[in-house]
């Protein structure tokens, strides 16, 4: 198990060009948004929601709006990561997800506008930041069999999020990932030591 998982981190890197006549299995595609499903988050909130992009138009227009990097239009499966912007206790799908756990009341009232001192800003950035916990177990689970990805910052978000018509007051798109087939030969690994990164204190 150990080595599988080693094996995986390696073989995971950020593929720039995919095999566009190459599909991904529906079974594939299943096992991966499951690594997204059964990630952690924060009080167990799953923030996420996985747009799969399907519809070539639509990636052709979010590619004209991400630089064209060619990841968008040539990968299997296209993966918008969003994040839900309503996470106040008074929003019906944080009341949802606390009732599951049967939270005592004082913390449901941290998320309480009237309570929480922080931001609606504050609060989006929370959210927006358990969806990336989601992404990397995922990512991490297509490289264990053999599917390529690579996480995608760099694009106009409100452009995405209005090109696949979603409701902006309740979602944002920070990610999307191409998943699929490399091309060409994946590049050497530069990471730092273990010791360059690693303190004990």
């Amino acid at each position: 198990m150990r080595n599988d998982f080693e094996k995986a981190m390696h073989f995971r890197h950020a593929c720039k060009l995919f095999d566009a006549t190459k599909p991904m299995r529906n079974e594939d595609l299943t096992f991966i948004l499951e690594a997204g499903r059964l990630s952690t988050s924060s009080f167990g909130m799953e923030q996420w929601q996985f747009f799969v992009i399907r519809d070539t138009a639509m990636r052709q227009a979010i590619q004209a709006v991400a630089w064209n990097q060619p990841q968008i239009t040539t990968a299997s499966v296209l993966i918008a990561v969003a994040y839900k912007k309503k996470v106040r206790s008074t929003d019906s799908y944080i009341k949802d997800e606390f009732a599951k756990f049967h939270y005592p009341d004082y913390l449901l009232a941290m998320y309480a506008g009237s309570v929480d001192p922080r931001s609606d800003e504050m609060l989006e950035c929370w959210s927006s930041r358990q969806v990336y916990i989601a992404a990397a177990n995922m990512m991490t689970a297509a490289a264990s069999i053999g599917i390529d990805s690579c996480p995608m910052e760099g694009f106009d978000r409100k452009e995405v999020e209005s090109i696949m018509g979603i409701d902006m007051q309740t979602y944002g798109v920070p990610l999307l990932i191409p998943f699929g087939y490399r091309v060409n030969e994946q590049p050497p690994l530069h990471r730092s030591e273990l010791s360059d990164v690693v303190t004990y204190i």
